[in-house]
C-alpha cells in the first residue's frame, strides 16, 4: 500500500465531508424548526470534520482538494432522504479510508479516525431514515451502496 493511495483515500473522505457541509446548509431551511436546529448542528460538525480531514492531507505534502462550487445532484432529493444520503456518502468514504489504512503500518491513526467517523455517519443516517419513516432504517453494512 503506497502513501499516495492513503492520501487519495483521505481526499475521498474530505470530498464527502465537503459535500455534507454543503448539503446540510441546503436542506436545513426545508425542515421543520427542531430539525433545522439538528441540520445546523450537523452542518457545523461536517465543517469541522472537513477541516480536520484536510490536515493529514496537507501533512503528507499534498494540497487538500478544494470543494466543488455546487453539488447539483443534491437539489432533487427530499430533505430527509438527502440527510441520510449525505451520511451514507460520508460512511462510504470513511469505510474506504479504513480499508486502505488497514493495509499499511502508517495507517493506524487514519484507521482509528475512519472507524470512528464511519460509525458516527452510519448512526446519523439511521436516525434520519427513522425520522423519514423508512423501514430500511438500519443497514447491515454501513458505507455500502443501498438498493
Amino acid at each position: 500500500m503506497s502513501d499516495s493511495e492513503l492520501t487519495t483515500a483521505w481526499q475521498g473522505a474530505l470530498a464527502a465531508e465537503q459535500q455534507a457541509a454543503f448539503g446540510y446548509a441546503l436542506l436545513g431551511p426545508h425542515l421543520p424548526g427542531d430539525r433545522q436546529t439538528t441540520a445546523r448542528s450537523l452542518q457545523a460538525l461536517h465543517e469541522q470534520l472537513r477541516d480536520s480531514t484536510a490536515d493529514p492531507i496537507a501533512a503528507s505534502g499534498t494540497p487538500p482538494a478544494a470543494p466543488q462550487g455546487d453539488y447539483p445532484g443534491l437539489y432533487a432529493v427530499a430533505p430527509l432522504a438527502l440527510a441520510a444520503q449525505l451520511e451514507d456518502d460520508c460512511a462510504a468514504a470513511w469505510r474506504y479510508l479504513y480499508a486502505i489504512a488497514a493495509q499499511t503500518a502508517k495507517g493506524s491513526t487514519a484507521r482509528t479516525q475512519a472507524q470512528r467517523q464511519l460509525t458516527a455517519s452510519a448512526v446519523r443516517a439511521t436516525r434520519w431514515r427513522m425520522l423519514a419513516g423508512n423501514p430500511r432504517a438500519v443497514t447491515p453494512f454501513p458505507g455500502t451502496a443501498q438498493k
